[in-house]
């Protein structure tokens, strides 16, 4: 293996441990003929890191770690009350303050729970006695001191060595390699965390799709139980594919198929059919990453779906990525509550959806588009709001950069709606439009606002 292959794997372990280069050699053995894959998938790596520097002992165990004296004074002590600390806390400080990854992906990797996580987060920031920047910055600068290759080399050959004698003091010399790797997915599999569902008014469901050579994303919709990304192929290729993240009792989950294959997709188990459609056609890959979480990959016009799925199932990670919005919702009317939102990453087009389900004629639906060109039957009243309807459609339109943010409902009142004696069907859509807050620039994503964050519950 080369150098920059160990680059990412010595950054962690010179952050988790006070001997990183034996973390290292024992990550190495437990990753096996596994190692090819997992240097093609760092988000595999890292969870194969953190599980191993939580379940081995290491061999000797410095109370101080080296070059703790080329850490700048006012950070020193926060990295010597980090080492202290027991591994759980070092694991899951590692894993939000460096990493920044959420804490529903942090409860995957170190099989606890969302609440426990959060409370293992809290116990080792307080013992630490930092603030959350302060312990970002001294995890950052001891992991700029990674073990040199050749240690870890050495390590490796010395816990080979050890494991060699512990097999043949049980009996165990003809034990494959592959058959250790299989007992640990199972026992990991037995001992899945528990995923709190997403609570009323929090956005927590949330994975990033890597980029796939052949594929592009088109667009990501966050709902409150679930979230999604859509891929189409390249041409020639017309392929098209969801990947779906979010509790597995949400409404959105269809039935899975009876019928299924058990595959592997980097380091755990998942399920694979093929012609899961009403017309005999798609293919589906699904696997449960907590005992009330799924994500499922459902593709169409793909062909060799069974090498294609599998493919873009390692490209998933559980981890935040943003959808800027140019506008946050400070408060919703009664009864309305955020359905929604929709990124187009193509047309790079914006769509937030509100309803409300008791109203007399059925659910009412309320969007907040950008970019959204002003019709030409536009009517200003004002010099900084537009107001338009057409039919049954009505809407509030404010200015911003080339285009406007338009907040348009599909209203169910009888008949055409007229602007000048009907200004009562524009009461919502006004009291929504005066309730964004506008992003300072239309160019400057920096100014905008994280979906997630800008949405009232």
């Amino acid at each position: 293996m080369h150098a920059d292959e160990l680059a990412d794997l010595l950054r962690w372990c010179a952050a988790l441990s006070t001997d990183p280069a034996d973390l290292g050699g024992a990550v190495l053995l437990a990753a096996g003929q596994r190692w090819s894959a997992l240097v093609d998938s760092p988000a595999d790596l890292r969870e194969l890191t953190v599980k191993t520097f939580l379940e081995t002992t290491q061999i000797q165990d410095p109370a101080v770690r080296d070059g703790l004296e080329r850490v700048p004074e006012e950070l020193r002590a926060i990295v010597i009350a980090y080492d202290q600390l027991p591994k759980i806390q070092r694991a899951v400080l590692m894993l939000s303050y460096l990493e920044g990854i959420t804490n529903a992906e942090i409860a995957g990797i170190v099989d606890r729970s969302v609440t426990r996580v959060r409370q293992e987060l809290d116990r080792g920031l307080a013992i630490i006695g930092g603030d959350p920047y302060a312990v970002r910055a001294a995890l950052d600068i001891a992991s700029w001191h990674p073990p040199a290759p050749a240690e870890v080399s050495r390590a490796f050959r010395r816990r080979s060595r050890v494991r060699a004698r512990r097999r043949r003091r049980v009996g165990l010399v003809g034990v494959a390699v592959g058959t250790l790797a299989a007992v640990l997915v199972t026992v990991s599999a037995v001992h899945r965390p528990y995923v709190e569902p997403r609570q009323p008014g929090t956005w927590t469901f949330s994975h990033t799709v890597r980029s796939i050579p052949g594929w592009s994303i088109r667009s990501r919709t966050v709902e409150r139980e679930w979230e999604t990304t859509n891929l189409r192929s390249e041409p020639p290729g017309d392929g098209r594919c969801s990947v779906a993240v979010g509790a597995s009792g949400a409404a959105w989950v269809r039935r899975l198929p009876p019928h299924q294959t058990k595959i592997r997709v980097g380091t755990h188990s998942a399920f694979y059919a093929e012609r899961v459609w009403p017309n005999g056609g798609g293919a589906m890959l699904w696997w449960e990453y907590s005992d009330a979480a799924l994500v499922i990959i459902e593709c169409g016009d793909v062909m060799a779906p069974r090498n294609v799925l599998p493919k873009l199932g390692s490209r998933v990670a559980l981890a935040a990525e943003p959808i800027l919005l140019p506008y946050r919702v400070r408060s919703v009317p009664q009864h309305y509550a955020v359905a929604s939102v929709a990124k187009g990453l193509v047309s790079n087009s914006t769509v937030t959806r509100l309803s409300r389900n008791d109203y007399p004629e059925g659910q009412l639906h309320v969007s907040i588009r950008y970019p959204a060109g002003l019709p030409m039957y536009g009517v200003n009243y004002a010099s900084s709001v537009s107001r338009y309807a057409n039919g049954r459609h009505a809407a509030v339109c404010r200015p911003f950069g080339s285009s406007h943010i338009c907040v348009r409902g599909e209203l169910t009142t009888p008949g055409r709606i007229n602007i000048a004696e009907q200004r009562g069907a524009l009461a919502v859509i006004d009291r929504i439009a005066s309730n964004l807050e506008i992003a300072p620039s239309a160019t400057d994503l920096t100014t905008w606002f994280d979906a997630r964050d800008a949405l009232p519950p």
